[in-house]
């Protein structure tokens, strides 16, 4: 079974909800584009994206428009964490 993951989103006004549902890494990615980048990003209402893998562990953050996780200057970004999953399935 290839590995899945939530994308859960927190408001400005601190309203939580599930953006995409248990998705394959491509339709995440496609999530994170539209939430980084689409309207919602415009109008600077989002403060945070959390990307869960199926153990409930975070492998993406970025709150107030900044990723927090991973967090080094060279560390890869969602794509390159796409990648590095998909090679080890």
């Amino acid at each position: 079974m290839k590995e899945q993951f939530r994308v859960w989103i927190t408001f400005e006004n601190d309203h939580r909800i599930l953006d995409t549902d248990w998705s394959t890494t491509e339709h995440v990615l496609s999530s994170l584009q539209r939430l980084m980048h689409g309207p919602a990003a415009k109008l600077g209402i989002i403060s945070e994206i959390r990307v869960v893998d199926m153990s409930d562990s975070s492998v993406f953050l970025m709150q107030d428009g900044k990723q927090v996780f991973p967090e080094s200057a060279g560390a890869p970004r969602a794509q390159d964490i796409a990648h590095a999953r998909a090679s080890h399935a």
